[in-house]
């Protein structure tokens, strides 16, 4: 199988791209590659190109473009916002978000969230978590790969205009409207984005459910079953995607 990198949007219109160290690194030592073989390069955004090896120097391969090609979006576009969860629950939802197409992740601290992340921690956090993303984007083989967002408070995000058409908002509430009754009316709306909101282990508080009503985010359950963070994240995101970008 011919292997794929990821190079900076900067890199791409370039004849000649170098790739990162960390899959310079991946392609000298564990695959052992040599000048004339070929690679796939993506910048993440679409873009995706053949290129052969012309350059090996430690820590740094360059490659020569052969031809570029656009590689389809998804219809809908989704945007998980994720309460941080505890343990490594959130490096497995976004892994697996990446998997499914989600378009962006935003991670959110909020009232009754268990991990409360400083300013430092949730940098470093939050450059992990977009390698995850990136290494789950080369193992699905697709030319795009997630956003995932600086972590912000939950109320700051709801206090702002929300960069999508619709917002759901996964409820233990008696109001919360049956997902499947929600889709069939929002298929009908045609939006070309969405948000799935999901919160903590503890739920939403009742401060941060009454933001997100005030926001337009619609109330929706899974049904009569509980679901563990993680399992709602992705349960939400695959039914999403099932409905909308099939193909």
């Amino acid at each position: 199988m011919i292997p794929r990198c990821f190079v900076e949007p900067q890199e791409w219109l370039k004849p000649v791209v170098g790739i990162s160290l960390e899959d310079s690194h991946h392609l000298t030592d564990v695959l052992r590659v040599a000048p004339g073989d070929r690679l796939v390069v993506c910048d993440g955004q679409g873009g995706e190109a053949s290129a052969e090896i012309i350059g090996i120097s430690p820590g740094t391969v360059s490659a020569r473009i052969l031809d570029r090609r656009r590689q389809d979006g998804a219809d809908v576009m989704f945007t998980l916002i994720q309460a941080v969860p505890k343990a490594q629950k959130m490096d497995w939802i976004i892994q697996k978000a990446t998997e499914i197409g989600v378009w962006s992740i935003l991670p959110v601290m909020t009232d009754r969230g268990v991990v409360k992340l400083e300013e430092d921690r949730a940098g470093k956090r939050g450059g992990r978590w977009q390698r995850i993303a990136t290494e789950a984007a080369k193992q699905c083989r697709t030319a795009w790969i997630p956003a995932v967002q600086p972590v912000e408070p939950l109320v700051s995000v709801l206090a702002r205009k929300l960069p999508f058409e619709m917002l759901l908002i996964g409820s233990l509430e008696p109001d919360a409207v049956p997902l499947k009754t929600c889709l069939a009316g929002l298929k009908a709306r045609a939006p070309a984005s969405v948000g799935l909101l999901i919160g903590p282990e503890g739920d939403f508080s009742p401060r941060e459910f009454e933001l997100a009503r005030k926001a337009g985010a619609l109330p929706v359950s899974y049904g009569t079953r509980v679901l563990r963070v993680e399992t709602a994240a992705i349960y939400g995101l695959c039914v999403l995607a099932y409905e909308f970008n099939q193909s």
